[in-house]
């Protein structure tokens, strides 16, 4: 995948992934640009919904080649009532998977999902990314195709699925700090990744406490009232970024500084249609969402669990390392051999598509463990009516 991994198409994408976090009628462009750019041959169709399954319901985001009669029929008479939806359920959050891995072929081409509805588009296989849950309802990213290849498409999926899932859960606690009568920034505010924003020159207009602690920390200087990263390459790349005459509206960024673990962010341009209009955040032209989870603690070890699939054991091994232990503290405090440790961390790199201990780290700083725990406004009503 790396290889064939085009970071123009794929900057382009998370672009659009969090512009849609601010104004969801861009989820449609977002999945449009998405099979587009990585879609093997007739893997152009996308679906973005929350379905429950008992009883079942669904509701769509956003869809691209779905007409919206096909999208009101799939709703009505299918949503968490198929074979893809049921079982998909059971899957771990943030898991990408085949359909074939779900149910049998042959098995799949007898129901009525496929006879009366996939069969007539030409299509029997669906790759699916299962991104959220709440409460008994799940976020399912879905793409029909025909028989064929779809590694290209699944290899993008599964590095675009945090982002998915960032501005999913942005868009949420925006909608939230509204229902509640609080103010965007207020939302903002509470949430467990590093947020800044700054206008096209790089003058700070806001920055989230866990953005704080970024510039606190070192991660970026702040200089006369302006951003700056500790290369100046790095700080023209964001000079560069917010040039509205420049075609990249979206760049990634390793922030690092003596003595702590590095930072993954991301800067995208805000668009001016964007949606994002509020006094709090003066005028913002960029906006840097950076990977750091201050709150990755022992109590998060039921969220590693759901989040990425683990063990009890696994998850517990999971949030010490992202706390700063080492393997041989892990072992000396759970009372287990080195042997022992190591063997699951290797359960914890299978499960978290990581190889290394520095990048199983980062994976779990740059994963939002505890959106959902982290604002003091009430929780949306379930997504589903």
């Amino acid at each position: 995948m790396a290889a064939e991994l085009n970071l123009a198409d794929y900057d382009a994408v998370v672009a659009d992934i969090y512009d849609a976090a601010l104004a969801p009628a861009h989820w449609d462009v977002a999945l449009t640009h998405l099979v587009s750019r990585f879609g093997e041959d007739r893997w152009d169709v996308a679906m973005l919904l929350w379905e429950r399954v008992s009883p079942p319901a669904g509701r769509f985001l956003g869809a691209c080649g779905v007409h919206a009669m096909a999208q009101h029929g799939y709703v009505h008479v299918f949503a968490g009532a198929n074979d893809w939806s049921v079982r998909g359920h059971r899957q771990p959050v943030g898991s990408v998977f085949h359909s074939d891995q779900l149910i049998d072929r042959a098995a799949f081409r007898r129901s009525p999902f496929f006879t009366e509805y996939l069969d007539s588009y030409g299509f029997e296989v669906g790759l699916i990314a299962l991104l959220d849950r709440h409460g008994g309802d799940h976020l399912c990213l879905c793409f029909p195709g025909p028989d064929g290849s779809s590694e290209r498409l699944a290899g993008a999926v599964r590095r675009l699925t945090p982002h998915f899932q960032r501005s999913v859960r942005i868009s949420r606690r925006l909608a939230e700090a509204e229902l509640a009568a609080a103010t965007a920034r207020g939302a903002l505010d509470a949430a467990p990744s590093a947020i800044l924003m700054c206008d096209a020159g790089l003058q700070l207009t806001y920055a989230n406490p866990a953005g704080e602690a970024l510039l606190r920390d070192g991660y970026i200087g702040l200089r006369d009232g302006r951003l700056a990263l500790p290369q100046p390459g790095e700080t023209r790349r964001l000079q560069a970024l917010g040039n509205p005459a420049e075609p990249l509206r979206c760049a990634a960024f390793a922030l690092e500084t003596e003595g702590q673990a590095p930072v993954a962010a991301m800067a995208v341009r805000i668009a001016p249609g964007s949606g994002l209009v509020h006094p709090d955040f003066g005028s913002a032209g960029l906006m840097i969402v950076g990977g750091r989870n201050h709150r990755t603690t022992f109590a998060h070890v039921d969220r590693l669990k759901d989040w990425f699939g683990l063990t009890p054991a696994e998850a517990r091994l999971a949030a010490a390392l992202a706390e700063g232990a080492s393997l041989e503290d892990f072992a000396a405090t759970r009372g287990v051999s080195l042997n022992a440790a190591r063997f699951l961390l290797k359960g914890v790199f299978a499960k978290t598509d990581t190889n290394r201990q520095p990048q199983l780290v980062a994976r779990l700083h740059e994963t939002p463990l505890r959106w959902d725990a982290a604002s003091g406004t009430p929780d949306l009503d379930s997504p589903l009516p």
